[in-house]
């Protein structure tokens, strides 16, 4: 029989060769199947139109088949776009031939933890079905490690596997997550993540028929914050199992029920070994007038003495100064300077006696105690402050001098307190000699205080006639003047990043020395990066030219990520293999700060290297650059990955992002600040670990990552002391940059 062109047969085959050609270059499969999936049905429950019964829809029933040769290939990337196939068709076909081809033993598959996780992520809308949520379960648990737990990606697939049960709200699927919760490790901290971000509609769906709840499940009711769970927890309070009295006393303390203060009193009337900390954080969370001296004897025991420590931190009193003051000696070296501060957060009289003798008698803590008096609210502190660089003293000791010059400059940043000599004195150490450690604390004081402007200090700078020292300070200084300061320096950094001075060595890969070599662009010295500053507020570069920033993005120094930002903003056919490949690269503050400069990236497919990043991303601060980016696009392609960010991301940081850049909020507004917006100060005193090699100390360069993920180029005065401002609240990293033999130029 004939057909002639037009009819529906004819029509029907064309379409059948369209999707055949479609599926890739693998030969042709059969348009029939023996076994047949059941055709979706519509919001009302019913076949579409037109469907005829037992009809395999043509994209199930050729779909399928090539998904699953994929998944059978040798080739990593075939599996895993054989994977995304047989997510992206999600027919119950599909599903089950996808478990199927994992479930097989020695599968290639069930090995990778990249086809893992997309396999997680393809599978996390049908987690409703048993055998979905057994796989999910399996790849929640730690306890397989031949399953690739010790995979950098195991974190975000245990995450991404917990946060897919935790939004069925489904009874079955919540057992899994409590289950992991009970047993602890790695995979409870997924499962309390994800009940977090997802809680239950109901209680009764995490404790289902518990007549009495484990510890670390009580405990978790407490950091889940829902009210509901009191009546949960108070029975747990009576009876024979004190480690569940306790972890109930907890969580009730933490939902703020005051029905654990009788528990908790009664414990200090008969106080018992394995008691003293749990009543003394139950005291503290109720705010009871007891806890102070609760906590104090905390610090007073060898056993409980860094849980007091973290306790007086999380609530500062005056009265707990002398008991901080008693337990600095008995402290381990790294936890003395959190003990200082926390002095200082207590406040009064008595913590500002306290902190100004650590500054004669502990010289060790000499700037602990400095930051915390300068960030210390009072008169009393104050005054103290304006003693170390006003007092008898300084005129002697130039050390001291400095360093209250420099708390007096904190205290006028973090709380416009500053003493009132402190200008006269910023000013005389203006004029102390160049190269000069007075001079460097005085350019920066006048510069972050707007007593002077940063390119008035400097002054006339070349590549061979350059006061360092004050490039750096005043560098530093602009950045809590904001934006405009910051662009100031642009033309400074112009014509030192173009100089092409030599960089110490170590500073930069041979591979990457040897290529800058022969396009004749070196790294920039170390005032070169303190100018780089200027890239703050010019994410686009400015004027330096596209090789010079090639060339600094991939030398690996402290300028290395605004570059690379400012590198990704100029995308084309020429630069893209080397955005690539600093995309791909093992710093992963430059792969962020690759992903922010591709949000502004002109060519529009971008996107597409936006979304292949972030499929088996490790970092969730990559992560989260790459959302940034994703929402500067208006491409298409983006949406996908910011759903997917959104549901199943493990970090609250970058499904927050992908929330906000779903709902419309302006991309901007996702954007790391340029301006000096934060009041806080990293305050940071390079100590070399053997004296003879004190001079690697003087002006090192540094890259101080932002809470926000920005990177900050920095040097450090001749004395060793980096001050950098307008940093926002959080943790702040600080990377040195590797220091130059003795001798060598570059030192």
């Amino acid at each position: 029989m004939r057909f002639l062109p037009g009819t529906p047969r004819a029509l029907g085959l064309a379409a059948a060769l369209a999707a055949t050609a479609m599926a890739g270059s693998a030969a042709p499969q059969p348009v029939a199947r023996t076994a047949r999936a059941p055709q979706a049905a519509d919001e009302g429950g019913k076949a579409p139109a037109g469907a005829e019964a037992g009809a395999t829809p043509l994209r199930g029933s050729l779909g399928v088949p090539v998904g699953e040769r994929l998944l059978s290939s040798s080739d990593p990337a075939a599996r895993l776009r054989g994977i995304e196939r047989l997510g992206a068709i999600g027919t119950e076909e599909a599903v089950s031939a996808l478990l199927a081809a994992l479930e097989q033993h020695g599968a290639p598959g069930a090995r990778d933890p990249r086809a893992r996780l997309a396999t997680v992520r393809a599978l996390a809308p049908h987690a409703q079905r048993d055998s979905v949520r057994q796989l999910l379960a399996r790849e929640l648990s730690e306890s397989a490690p031949a399953r690739g737990a010790a995979s950098p990606l195991g974190e975000v697939l245990r995450g991404t596997a917990a946060l897919a049960l935790a939004r069925t709200g489904e009874r079955r699927a919540l057992g899994v997550l409590v289950n992991a919760i009970v047993q602890g490790g790695a995979a409870g901290e997924a499962a309390a993540r994800a009940l977090k971000a997802h809680p239950p509609a109901s209680l009764q769906l995490l404790l289902g028929s518990r007549k009495r709840l484990e510890p670390a499940l009580a405990s978790f009711l407490g950091d889940l914050g829902d009210l509901r769970a009191i009546a949960a927890l108070r029975p747990m309070l009576e009876g024979g199992d004190r480690a569940a009295q306790v972890a109930a006393a907890r969580a009730l303390a933490r939902l703020g029920d005051e029905a654990a203060l009788a528990k908790a009193r009664a414990w200090l009337r008969k106080p018992e070994p394995g008691l003293f900390e749990p009543t003394a954080e139950i005291l503290v969370y109720l705010g009871a007038p007891e806890a102070p001296d609760a906590v104090a004897a905390l610090l007073g025991s060898e056993l409980g003495r860094m849980e007091g420590l973290r306790l007086a931190e999380l609530a500062p009193a005056e009265r707990l100064v002398p008991a901080l003051a008693r337990s600095l000696p008995l402290l381990p070296d790294d936890a003395r300077p959190r003990a200082v501060a926390a002095i200082g957060r207590a406040g009064g009289a008595e913590a500002a006696r306290q902190l100004h003798r650590l500054l004669s008698e502990r010289p060790e803590l000499a700037t602990a105690a400095a930051f915390a008096l300068a960030t210390m609210p009072g008169a009393e502190a104050r005054a103290a402050v304006a003693e170390l660089f006003d007092g008898p003293r300084a005129a002697k000791d130039a050390d001291l001098r400095r360093l209250g010059l420099r708390a007096g400059v904190v205290r006028g940043l973090a709380l416009r307190d500053a003493p009132e000599a402190l200008e006269k004195r910023l000013l005389a150490a203006l004029a102390a000699p160049k190269g000069s450690s007075d001079r460097a604390v005085g350019v920066f004081g006048a510069v972050a205080l707007g007593l002077r402007d940063a390119v008035d200090v400097v002054g006339a700078c070349s590549p061979s006639s350059c006061d360092r020292v004050a490039v750096h300070a005043a560098a530093r200084g602009a950045l809590a003047r904001g934006e405009r300061a910051l662009a100031a320096l642009a033309p400074l950094f112009a014509a030192l990043a173009a100089s092409g001075a030599a960089s110490p060595p170590g500073a930069a890969s041979a591979a990457s020395a040897a290529s800058a070599a022969q396009s004749g662009d070196a790294a920039p010295d170390a005032a070169g990066i303190s100018a780089g500053v200027a890239l703050l507020a010019e994410p686009g570069g400015g004027a330096i030219a596209t090789s010079r920033l090639a060339a600094l993005a991939e030398a690996g120094g402290p300028l290395s990520p605004l570059a690379a930002r400012a590198l990704a903003t100029r995308d084309d056919e020429v630069v893209r293999g080397r955005i690539e490949r600093l995309l791909e690269g093992s710093d992963p503050v430059v792969r962020a700060h690759v992903a922010l400069g591709l949000g502004s990236d002109p060519m529009p497919d971008s996107v597409s290297l936006l979304a292949r990043a972030y499929r088996f991303e490790d970092d969730p601060a990559v992560r989260r650059a790459i959302v940034r980016g994703l929402s500067r696009r208006a491409e298409v392609q983006r949406r996908r990955v910011l759903v997917a960010a959104r549901d199943l991301d493990p970090d609250e940081g970058v499904r927050a992002l992908a929330r906000a850049a779903l709902s419309g909020v302006d991309a901007r507004a996702l954007d790391p600040p340029r301006s000096a917006l934060a009041t806080g100060v990293v305050w940071v005193a390079i100590v070399p670990n053997d004296r003879s090699a004190s001079m690697s100390a003087s002006s090192r360069p540094a890259r101080l990552v932002r809470p926000d993920g920005l990177a900050v180029p920095v040097v450090a005065d001749p004395d060793g002391v980096l001050l950098v401002p307008a940093v926002p609240p959080g943790a702040s990293a600080v990377l040195l940059a590797p220091a130059a033999p003795p001798g060598d130029p570059g030192s």
